[in-house]
């Protein structure tokens, strides 16, 4: 069988880590509630992300996910869903 499928927790992290690399931010200053505009992430960066998280989660995602769950916690809250599952496309 594959590999365990992250957690809610495990996702929140990476994208703390991956944001606090990307835009040169500590990563315990980054509030995972904070909208990704505020944090700095331009399009261009956001395309980016996209792309690590589907390359990690082995998951087809869109780049406006970053605007439909536009902060840490809820992208991650999201693709948590629907690797269990529960999420719908995108």
């Amino acid at each position: 069988m594959g590999l365990p499928t992250p957690s809610e927790t495990e996702i929140r992290e990476w994208c703390l880590e991956y944001l606090s690399r990307t835009l040169g931010l500590a990563g315990q200053a980054i509030d995972p509630e904070a909208k990704f505009a505020r944090l700095g992430l331009d399009s261009a960066n956001s395309v980016y992300l996209i792309v690590e998280l589907e390359e990690w989660l082995k998951l087809e995602l869109t780049p406006d996910l970053i605007f439909e769950h536009p902060s840490v916690a809820e992208l991650a809250r999201h693709l948590a869903a629907r690797l269990a599952g529960g999420g719908g496309a995108g």
